[in-house]
Order: C-alpha cells, then sequence, then structure tokens
C-alpha cells in the first residue's frame, strides 16, 4: 500500500470512530480556542457561577493547593449537557472542595462565548442544588463533531486535613489523537496524552508521587484494551501511577488524563519577584506540531505537495519530521521537572532572586502565547530577541497555507523559564548535562503595562490574527 492508499484507509478508519481527519489537515483545533472563546466565556458568566458557591481560579499551567497530612480524596462525575443527572446527596456527602474539569462541546457551541458559557453555567446550577462550595482549579475543553456527545467531566477533590507540607499539583489535558497515520490503539497515541497532561506539572517542578487517573474512549472493547495495555506500560516505565477508573463509556475516541502530583517546594509562581533584566529560557525548540499537519496535508492534497516541493522539500522529509517530532512528545520531561524542583525556595521559605527561578510556563498548546499571559499576570513588558523553533520549514508552510492557526504550539512541548541570569546559567548547565539544548530567548523589560514584544518574524509562525493583535511586533 502507497503513502496516498494508507492515508485514506487511515481516514476512513477514523471516519468509522466518529473522527475525522480532515478536519485537522484544514487547520481545524481539537481544543476549544482559549483566546476568542473561553476566557471571554469565563469572564461573563463568573459573577453567576460565584453566587453559586463556584470560584474558576485564574490560567495557571495547574490547580496548586496544599499537601497535607491526610490523603486527598478524588472522585470522578461525569455529566451530559442536555440533561445533567447530579446525584447531590453523594456530592453533599463527598464536600469536595476543588475540582479538575474536561468538557466537550458540539463545534456550533465551540465558536461562540455566549453559547459556551451558558452550557457551563447550566452544569453549575445543577450542581449548587447539592449547596456546596468549590474551586475549579484546572479546566480543559475539547470539540466534538457529534452534537450528542457534549459532556462535562469532574474529578472533584475533597483536600486532606492536618498540618501542611508542602502542595499537590493537578491538570487535567485531554486529546483524540496525536498522529492520525498511525492506529489509536498504538504506544504512541497513549504515551504522548499521558506525557502531555504530566507537562503542565513538570513545569512547575512537581515529578513526586505522580498518579493519573485516566481519561479514556473507544468504540471498541479491542480498541479500549490497547489504550489500557499502553497506559500501564507508560507506567511501568516512567513510575506513574495509573489510577483504575475505567473507560467513559461512550463510544468515541478519547485519549488523556487527569494527573496529580506533590511538591516539597514552593512552586515557581513569584510573579511579584520578576524584575527587569531576568532572563527567559526555553528547555528546546518548539513548534512540534507543524510537520504533522504538513504531511498530513500534503498526502491529502496534491496542490499542497506540489507548494511543498516547490519549496525544496520532499514527502519523506516531512515525515522523517513528523516521526521525529513525536518521538520527543512521547517521553515525559521528568528530569526537566527535577531540575526545576532543584531551584525551587523549600517549603515555607522565601524566594531569593540569586538562587531561585521566578516563573515557568509550559509552551505545549498556546506556544510563545504563554508569554503574553505571563505578561498579563505579573504586569510587566516582556521581549523575545528570537523564537527557535524545531522545524521552521514547516511552521512556515503551515501558517502560510493556514493549516494553523499558531505555529509556534505544540504538545508535551518545551518548558520557559524565567529567572535572573545568575539562575539561568545553572539551569543552561544542569539541562545541558541531561542532553538538552536550552536556549536564552528573550527577558524582562520592565514591570508597568502588561506587554509582550516580538521579532517581526513571528508573522511568518502565527496565522491567527487575535493572537497576533495581542502582540507587539518589533519592526526594527
Amino acid at each position: 500500500m502507497n503513502t496516498n492508499e494508507e492515508f485514506w484507509a487511515r481516514v476512513s478508519n477514523y471516519k468509522k470512530l466518529g473522527l475525522d481527519p480532515l478536519r485537522w489537515v484544514a487547520g481545524c483545533a481539537v481544543k476549544v480556542d482559549l483566546t476568542t472563546v473561553i476566557y471571554p466565556a469565563l469572564h461573563m458568566i463568573k459573577p453567576e457561577l460565584e453566587k453559586l458557591g463556584v470560584t474558576i481560579n485564574p490560567r495557571e499551567d495547574a490547580d496548586i493547593f496544599p499537601l497535607r497530612e491526610d490523603e486527598i480524596i478524588v472522585k470522578r462525575a461525569i455529566y451530559d449537557f442536555k440533561e445533567p443527572r447530579v446525584d447531590t446527596q453523594w456530592l453533599a456527602d463527598l464536600s469536595p472542595t476543588r475540582a479538575l474539569s474536561l468538557v466537550q462541546v458540539h463545534q456550533k457551541h465551540a465558536g461562540n462565548p455566549e453559547e459556551f458559557g451558558n452550557q457551563l453555567t447550566e452544569v453549575y446550577k445543577r450542581l449548587s442544588e447539592a449547596n456546596i462550595k468549590f474551586t475549579v482549579g484546572k479546566g480543559h475543553s475539547i470539540i466534538s463533531p457529534y452534537p450528542d456527545d457534549e459532556f462535562a467531566l469532574f474529578e472533584f477533590v475533597r483536600e486532606g486535613t492536618g498540618r501542611p507540607s508542602g502542595f499537590t499539583l493537578a491538570n487535567n489535558d485531554t486529546i483524540q489523537v496525536i498522529d492520525p497515520m498511525d492506529d489509536p490503539g498504538s504506544q504512541s497515541q497513549a504515551f504522548v496524552a499521558i506525557s502531555n497532561a504530566l507537562n503542565d506539572l513538570i513545569a512547575l517542578g512537581c515529578f513526586e508521587n505522580l498518579r493519573a487517573y485516566p481519561v479514556y474512549d473507544a468504540p471498541s472493547d479491542e480498541m479500549v484494551k490497547a489504550i489500557e495495555g499502553n497506559m500501564k506500560q507508560f507506567s511501568q516505565q516512567h513510575n506513574v501511577r495509573i489510577e483504575d477508573t475505567g473507560p467513559l463509556r461512550r463510544g468515541r475516541l478519547l485519549i488523556g488524563a487527569s494527573v496529580i502530583g506533590d511538591m516539597y517546594k514552593q512552586p515557581p509562581t513569584h510573579y511579584d519577584f520578576l524584575t527587569p533584566g531576568m532572563q527567559i529560557l526555553v528547555t528546546r525548540a518548539f513548534g512540534d506540531l507543524a510537520p504533522i499537519n504538513t504531511y498530513l496535508s500534503c498526502v491529502a492534497d496534491e496542490d499542497y505537495l506540489n507548494k511543498l516541493e516547490q519549496s525544496g522539500h520532499s514527502l519523506e522529509d516531512v515525515r522523517k519530521a513528523k516521526e521525529s517530532a513525536i518521538k520527543v512528545m512521547m517521553e515525559p520531561n521528568l528530569r526537566i521537572g527535577q531540575i526545576i524542583n532543584g531551584l525551587c525556595p523549600e517549603f515555607g521559605d522565601k524566594f531569593k532572586e540569586n538562587e531561585h527561578v521566578a516563573a515557568t510556563g509550559d509552551l505545549s498548546g498556546p506556544g510563545i502565547y504563554i508569554f503574553k499571559e505571563l505578561a498579563d499576570i505579573a504586569k510587566a513588558e516582556i521581549t523575545l530577541d528570537k523564537i527557535p523553533l524545531a522545524f521552521p520549514e514547516y511552521v512556515k508552510f503551515a501558517t502560510e497555507s493556514y493549516l494553523m492557526d499558531n505555529g509556534t504550539a505544540g504538545t508535551n512541548g518545551a518548558i520557559a523559564m524565567i529567572a535572573s541570569e545568575e539562575v539561568i546559567k545553572s539551569a543552561i548547565s544542569s539541562l545541558e548535562r541531561q542532553g538538552h539544548r536550552p536556549q536564552i530567548i528573550g527577558q524582562i523589560i520592565r514591570r508597568g503595562e502588561p506587554k509582550l514584544i516580538v521579532p517581526k518574524e513571528v508573522e511568518n509562525f502565527i496565522a491567527s490574527k487575535s493572537i497576533l493583535n495581542e502582540m507587539t511586533i518589533a519592526h526594527s
């Protein structure tokens, strides 16, 4: 079977599973857009949710709350949007103080902040009938092409009691597949999905007592068992405890996890201590998704292939880049987490500029937009001097062809650190000893007005006007 025949066979198989790789080829993201939908929706519904006893945490890589003597209790509940049946007695007995959320909405609701916000509010109204108050520490939202496949999944958490000794960190990240040219039950799909969920914890220096509560499903028992087997294999290889949650049993393909870990240090969220002259380091070049999108597009459409070949690249070149990117995505960045942890204050100690990392960020989903979010949180002016890309030629191709809104994004991507020059030198030394290739890409200019200044070349890497409009392009 040649490449083209294999592609269309894969498309046919995935369509039988309720997914359409051609939507990805056209550049449609599986995630609901943060800047145009999720943030405006949350801003709109925040007052109503607070009346219902629900607090939504500000944007962070993970939920962070005290680690205490008694263990936390985690229980899962799933509700259909059309008719959310809430067991209020069960919820009242559990009396959760926090929650992680995964929301899957039909594509017609995914582009409208008002519709998206209204759907969320209706679910929370039903939850409020249990007369509880809790904080949604981290949320994740994805898109389904099927109107009857909208749901909200909550990992309800009742925090422990007793003396605090550190922090617990939690996150959810769920995808459908990472590579439509591979079987959904292949090891790469599950390894990338769990690694991606863990990366938000790792970016904050959390790598101890990691456990995953899988979020997965498939149309057949055979595929479900394959995904389960891959997750167990991941657990054995990387010492991440897999909790037995079972599949969602909704019959659609999903692969991801809610992940929780413990940390006996102060996480690098010292935004008030960001000072002019602090440097920005990334652990590696980024933009890993571009070769996947480019490869699929060129196999599916001869016009894209001709355009690629005219630029001096072959389909085989892109395939090798795609395989290289997926190999990197499959490996959790646990050693990077250990390095960050080593540059954090002990629990209860104060931040010291000449010893500790001030802030970090996971570039996976947002790409360089993470620095705009950091600028907003810290009320700082940040400048990026360069944008190192793992596959610049394919990022540019995907951007020019409107295959991706943000070519700097990835999955289980690079991690950024912001710290003094002295601490950055120490981080570089540690990272290079582990075989990484870190780079300094920018710095903090001043405190005051939030601003992200980026080089003009960013216009070759980001197609979304809404993202570009939130950045200041340096023309000199």
